[in-house]
């Protein structure tokens, strides 16, 4: 059975990505006369432009507390047309440079609509470092940043492993019937971990000629149906715990 909230959701992203494009034929209306029309004849029909948009939902808190020695979670979610993708910076240094992996990118179709739900991990950080979320959709880039202050840990502090953390996944994507779509999951753990999806059918995903794990985690689904409609759920596990996302995928007609 369908997630209403996940339905809601969708519905909310389509009116807003509709509003949009209202604004834009508003803001910048275009009227054709010509002198030269037929009787009863009617202008050729011009194909619409959908305009791009991004909004950070939610940024990370501008200044946070973390206890010297041990993890810190910063999240970010912004959502946009075409889907984004966010990256973080250290101090305005990308923080791939620090540690490897941390900003990848993922292939978006131009006709998906999507809210993108990032997890920062940083395993350590000074007082007054600066973490800034980046969210990229098309040639839009937008910024929220938070400012960390640290707190000494107290000697008699056992610091254990921690569970594993899913960093960029998707919360609702709409694209078009048709393309081929890639549900991100892409995890942190200090441990050994095992990745799994669970499909709209509430079945484990296995590799077929349109279902494909890759070696990321991200899920491909090529060929989209209608019937693919529903929640994708993956999960990361541990020794120490798990972390699971649900991304809703709603293919619609173009």
């Amino acid at each position: 059975m369908l997630n209403l909230v996940s339905l809601l959701v969708a519905a909310a992203l389509v009116s807003l990505h509709c509003s949009y494009e209202a604004n834009a034929a508003i803001e910048h209306p275009k009227i054709i006369v010509s002198n030269n029309l037929e009787p009863n004849s009617l202008p050729a029909p011009r194909r619409r432009l959908l305009r791009e948009y991004l909004t950070v939902s939610e940024p990370p808190p501008a200044t946070v507390k973390h206890v010297a020695g041990t993890p810190l979670v910063l999240p970010c979610v912004a959502y946009g047309k075409p889907a984004p993708s966010i990256s973080w910076l250290k101090n305005g240094v990308p923080v791939s440079d620090f540690e490897e992996d941390s900003n990848e990118v993922f292939a978006v179709h131009p006709s998906s609509i999507a809210r993108i739900i990032s997890k920062l991990v940083v395993p350590s950080a000074s007082n007054g470092d600066v973490f800034t979320c980046v969210a990229s959709s098309g040639v839009i880039e937008k910024t929220a940043s938070s400012t960390v202050y640290t707190e000494e840990v107290q000697d008699d502090v056992l610091s254990l492993p921690a569970e594993p953390v899913i960093t960029a996944s998707y919360g609702d994507v709409l694209q078009v019937m048709g393309s081929s779509v890639t549900l991100p999951c892409r995890t942190y753990s200090a441990t050994d971990s095992k990745l799994y999806w669970i499909d709209n059918n509430g079945n484990p995903v296995y590799e077929n000629q349109r279902f494909k794990t890759l070696p990321s985690g991200d899920l491909r689904i090529t060929g989209l149906v209608f019937e693919d409609m529903g929640d994708y759920t993956c999960t990361v596990k541990n020794l120490y715990g798990e972390d699971s996302s649900t991304t809703f995928l709603y293919p619609f007609r173009n």
